[in-house]
């Protein structure tokens, strides 16, 4: 396969070349599948329509673009390796020729890692001591075994400040109150886990907090470009995440825009400044693992990866070890960092 590597200034490459049609036709009978279950046809049930009905309501060039996407995403990891490319985020791909019985024209737009000169980390990790987790007191444990109450009467916690009424008598603190929420026999029982879950959600905090510090302190003694597709790509990832609370909450992304009297590209614009911190974030995260050959194995990201898909069905596979493999990365990272 024909396919040239051109580089471009702030870290991008780009990959031209042409797919053969024999290598391409490999994929119709998966894209014309996908396609003819998504036909609606009176009198068959959906993902039931014989073939032959199927294929005169796909249009051709729509069964070519799937094709296309197919075919590119099957040799993208190819190109990569062959060239010994390091790339980071997604790549943008744009088809410049495609016809049936015609070799399949494209280019592939993507960010390589920047050259990073790393300061010295482990003494910048070593420079910053870790804090204790201030203790949970009684006052503490109150506050939750009170908006256990609210919840389990109104179905919701009383933001602070707010005293409106209801009309249900919150429940009394009882052994019965407690066995409601799980195995516990009495109050005590029930406070002193929820004494336990305060105490790990502080310490947490805390070393999350330092762990932060250490980045921050880092990276300010690097000095690098960001790419600009890698930058574009934290913010989508920003504004997807947004969406996926929108959804959890029972809107719709059009309805919370409107809201907010604001566009999708106008949320891009202002999440860029965070986007290119995460990303520079990263980058750092990516260069030291490089160097310190703190990278998961094989087998550690499948099994993480698993563990995704069971708590989301629908996920892309390669998506989930890609952000399997990131997460367990950063975490190895990270704990050499604080000397561990």
């Amino acid at each position: 396969m024909k396919h040239t590597v051109t580089q471009k200034p702030n870290s991008l490459i780009e990959i031209s070349g042409e797919i053969p049609w024999s290598e391409m036709s490999a994929f119709e009978d998966t894209a014309f599948k996908k396609l003819a279950d998504q036909v609606h046809i009176d009198g068959f049930r959906p993902g039931n329509v014989p073939a032959d009905i199927a294929r005169k309501h796909v249009p051709d060039h729509i069964l070519l673009a799937d094709m296309a996407e197919l075919a590119i995403n099957d040799m993208y990891p190819k190109f990569i390796s062959e060239n010994t490319l390091d790339v980071i985020g997604r790549p943008e791909v744009a088809i410049t020729k495609i016809a049936r019985d015609n070799p399949l024209g494209f280019t592939i737009t993507t960010a390589v890692v920047p050259t990073i000169e790393l300061p010295d980390y482990k003494k910048i990790g070593a420079s910053i001591a870790p804090e204790e987790a201030a203790d949970v007191t009684s006052p503490d444990v109150d506050k939750v075994i009170e908006n256990l109450r609210q919840m389990r009467a109104y179905g919701h916690v009383h933001a602070e400040g707010d005293e409106h009424a209801h009309e249900q008598a919150l429940p009394e603190v009882t052994d019965e109150f407690a066995q409601s929420f799980g195995n516990f026999k009495t109050v005590e029982d029930l406070r002193a886990k929820v004494r336990e879950n305060l105490m790990q959600e502080a310490e947490h905090a805390v070393k999350d907090k330092r762990r932060v510090r250490i980045m921050e302190d880092i990276i300010k003694e690097t000095n690098f470009d960001v790419p600009e597709i890698l930058i574009n790509s934290e913010a989508e990832k920003m504004f997807a995440q947004i969406e996926a609370d929108v959804a959890r909450s029972g809107g719709t992304i059009d309805d919370y825009l409107a809201s907010i009297k604001k566009t999708k590209a106008e949320l891009l614009i202002e999440f860029k400044p965070e986007a290119e911190k995460r990303a520079r974030f990263q980058l750092v995260l990516h260069a030291i693992a490089r160097k310190e050959q703190a990278l998961p194995t094989e087998a550690e990201v499948e099994t993480e990866a698993q563990k995704y898909m069971a708590m989301y069905p629908g996920a892309d596979l390669n998506r989930t070890r890609a952000y399997a493999d990131m997460v367990l990365t950063n975490e190895k990272v990270l704990q050499l960092l604080e000397g561990k």
